[in-house]
């Protein structure tokens, strides 16, 4: 199977895509045995389903944002108060979790591939996306 024909663009960055494509062109080019292609395809289904479970876990919780943690949901808004409480692993372990800490949640690790980081932006997680954070003038 050529992997080009596949389009990953809704699954992986595109980045990833690259990374995908140029080792299987540096492969042997032996086709899977049949039951590692079958445990692959199982552990790929695992996979997307782990993800549609969360995303339902974190709607739910950001629809009772307002009863859980309603003066979060107030300054930063329910869907990014879910995924911080999510990620942190609850309100408690927000509550105690240092300032500094709680900017990083959600933060991707940019790889550079040896480009310069002169230009990268500072690590940012989900707080960027809050309308607070939008609001502020770039420096």
């Amino acid at each position: 199977m050529d992997i080009t024909l596949v389009d990953l663009k809704g699954i992986l960055p595109s980045v990833d895509t690259m990374w995908i494509t140029m080792a299987e062109s540096t492969t042997s080019g032996e086709p899977l045995s049949e039951e590692n292609l079958i445990t692959t395809i199982e552990a790929c289904d695992r996979a997307l389903n782990l993800d549609v479970t969360k995303k339902k876990i974190l709607y739910f919780l950001e629809s009772r944002m307002g009863y859980i943690a309603p003066n979060l949901a107030a300054i930063v808004g329910s869907a990014v108060a879910s995924k911080l409480m999510g990620t942190a692993g609850g309100l408690g372990a927000l509550a105690k979790m240092p300032a500094c800490n709680v900017l990083l949640l959600g933060a991707k690790k940019k790889n550079l591939s040896g480009f310069s980081s002169a230009t990268a932006q500072f690590c940012v997680g989900y707080l960027e996306k809050t309308e607070v954070f939008q609001n502020i003038p770039p420096l």
